[in-house]
């Protein structure tokens, strides 16, 4: 990556003597504004960028000032763009979600019924949480309790994600209307749906890092992500008494 410097992001200045503006001159203007615009775009999109690989190899604790030198920059022009740590945290989180909103739908495509959906759903966040522990925590752990507020925004819109993903198995019937009490459930379940794969997700991702020798812990830093995804999937589907109904069958 070329690195961003002062001298990158000025914009030209004007020169002295200039005749007063015409209409070419405005058109010249606003063409230059334009690719002004789309440059501060696609620098910020390279920040983002970049700031992901330094938290996916470096941990999610790094400073502002760590990750303007791993990537090459300075913290001013991090501080230009995102104002503050909290914004670079919200702006790595929004880049997560579009890929996640990318891998839900093609899943979604994939699956055949409402359980099959359920799984997909499943899969593809704990695909999200284990392919970069570090990048999870960095866009859902807040720097302060000031800032919890601001980063919560992350989960809420996973939340988003997964109530339209479970919508088909609310619609009760092909084309059937999507009513408030049903879009009302569906906020609810995605919730309750996020809150339990989560924490399920988080424990396990911990114990991995862990790396214990034996017991519980050890047993479930063996377990894969299709297990745990297999697991969740069943509680969420059948409920406790699906699943004690199945463990008295295997005993």
């Amino acid at each position: 990556m070329i690195p961003v410097t002062d001298d990158d992001l000025a914009p030209a200045s004007p020169r002295a003597g200039d005749e007063p503006a015409t209409r070419a001159d405005e058109m010249t203007a606003d063409g230059r504004a334009t690719r002004w615009a789309g440059h501060r775009t696609s620098r910020r999109t390279e920040l983002v960028r970049a700031a992901r690989r330094a938290v996916h190899r470096l941990g999610p604790d790094l400073s502002m000032e760590e990750i303007a030198s791993e990537i090459g920059t300075s913290k001013s022009i991090l501080y230009r763009y995102f104002t503050d740590k909290t914004g670079l945290q919200t702006a790595v989180g929004h880049a997560v979600l579009e890929r996640m909103r990318a891998a839900l739908e093609e899943a979604a495509e994939r699956a055949g019924g409402p359980r099959e959906q359920i799984t997909a759903m499943v899969t593809v966040y704990l695909e999200m949480v284990a392919s970069s522990p570090h990048v999870y925590t960095f866009v859902t752990r807040p720097e302060g309790t000031s800032q919890a507020g601001e980063l919560r925004g992350f989960v809420a819109e996973v939340n988003d994600l997964v109530a339209g993903s479970l919508l088909p198995a609310l619609r009760g019937g092909e084309g059937a209307d999507l009513d408030d009490e049903t879009l009302a459930v569906a906020q609810l379940w995605a919730s309750g749906v996020v809150g339990l794969v989560r924490g399920a997700a988080e424990r396990w991702v911990g114990e991995q890092v862990d790396d214990a020798a034996a017991g519980v812990d050890a047993a479930l830093a063996r377990m894969t992500q299709q297990e745990l995804a297999a697991h969740l999937a069943a509680w969420l589907w059948d409920g406790a008494v699906g699943v004690t109904r199945r463990a008295r069958r295997r005993t």
